[in-house]
């Protein structure tokens, strides 16, 4: 088969994103944002326990010591690929595309939240996340997400630290053409590995967790980067 051939035939077989609009689960609260106050409040010497939520990299690769982790929802924020990243998936010539928090009213994030408990444990956590996550563009917040079980119908809700990228900070990208964006993942690279490896481990992961979602944006982001994976 010719080379020009084969490649179209690759694209063609590329799955295409399954997009369903589902309305997000029902917010038992007010959606608000909440005062930087709390992270103190949370790592606090009083604090027994802490959660901390998940919606990127941390799924499937925490780098801290947890008692459990449940799935759960971050209500009234959305999962974007707008966070610029110079270190673990891109370099300062290209940098990669990571995942952050967008406030959206009508939005819901899935990820998985952990509990940490003891203030040894906590103090660890949240110098590792420090580390990690703040030392590249993102701050601490603390959102109230929903745990959902099917031993209860109504979910439990919990405030949980996690790391949402300010939008002022040096590396934030933006919004972009999402062609464009595939483009960008799929030659960037850092210590931790290629941009693409890392869009697609996120794609996968949901898709496991939370077989009845969708992500548009993500789900979306992945199908041209598997296009751009056969092209390059």
């Amino acid at each position: 088969m010719p080379l020009k051939s084969k490649i179209l035939w690759n694209i063609a077989h590329v799955p295409r994103p399954r997009i369903v609009k589902k309305p997000p689960p029902p917010p038992p609260w007010p959606v608000t944002t909440y005062p930087a106050k709390m992270e103190a409040l949370a790592t606090s010497s009083t604090s027994q326990s802490l959660w901390i939520f998940g919606y990127g990299s941390l799924i499937w690769n925490p780098g801290f010591t947890f008692s459990t982790s449940r799935k759960a929802y971050a209500i009234g924020w959305a999962r974007r690929m707008y966070q610029g990243n110079t270190y673990h998936r891109g370099d300062e010539k290209l940098p990669g595309r990571v995942a952050t928090l967008i406030e959206e009213t009508n939005s819901y994030t899935n990820g998985v939240v952990f509990r940490v408990d003891g203030k040894s444990a906590i103090a660890t956590a949240v110098k590792y996340l420090e580390q990690r996550e703040c030392d590249n563009g993102y701050a601490f917040r603390m959102v109230p997400v929903q745990i959902r079980s099917a031993a209860h119908r109504r979910p439990t809700v919990v405030m949980a630290l996690t790391c949402v990228a300010d939008q002022q900070n040096e590396l934030y990208l933006g919004p972009d053409d999402l062609i464009k964006m595939a483009r960008e993942i799929v030659t960037a690279k850092g210590c931790a590995g290629p941009n693409c490896e890392y869009v697609l481990n996120l794609a996968e992961n949901l898709r496991k967790l939370f077989p009845n979602d969708e992500d548009d944006h993500l789900f979306q982001l992945e199908h041209h980067v598997r296009i751009a994976k056969v092209r390059a």
